[in-house]
């Protein structure tokens, strides 16, 4: 079972602050992970308030990233979802003598 995390990527409106979020962290398989993800494409609001009109959801590749087009009653959000599978961390590591 591996550690994964979803990760948001967005242009937060004015095109030059540019937002890398982390979304969700869990374990599960591969195909668990893609699933979560898909559904978090599909459901995430990348802003609380978000009054959402449409959404369009895009894969990316094999299915480890969508492209989200949501568009609000005020704004239009274009959003990245993309799946991270942890391979290495100093989490748990023994200590030197």
């Amino acid at each position: 079972m591996g550690r994964w995390v979803v990760v948001l990527q967005s242009d937060i409106g004015s095109g030059s602050d540019y937002v890398c979020e982390e979304v969700a962290r869990f374990e599960g398989t591969r195909e668990q992970a893609r699933a979560r993800l898909y559904e978090l494409a599909c459901t995430h609001r990348p802003r609380p308030r978000l009054r959402q009109k449409r959404r369009d959801v895009h894969r990316i590749g094999d299915g480890d990233a969508y492209y989200a087009r949501i568009e609000g009653r005020v704004l239009t959000f274009a959003v990245i979802y993309q799946l991270a599978e942890l391979v290495w961390s100093t989490e748990g590591e023994p200590e030197q003598p």
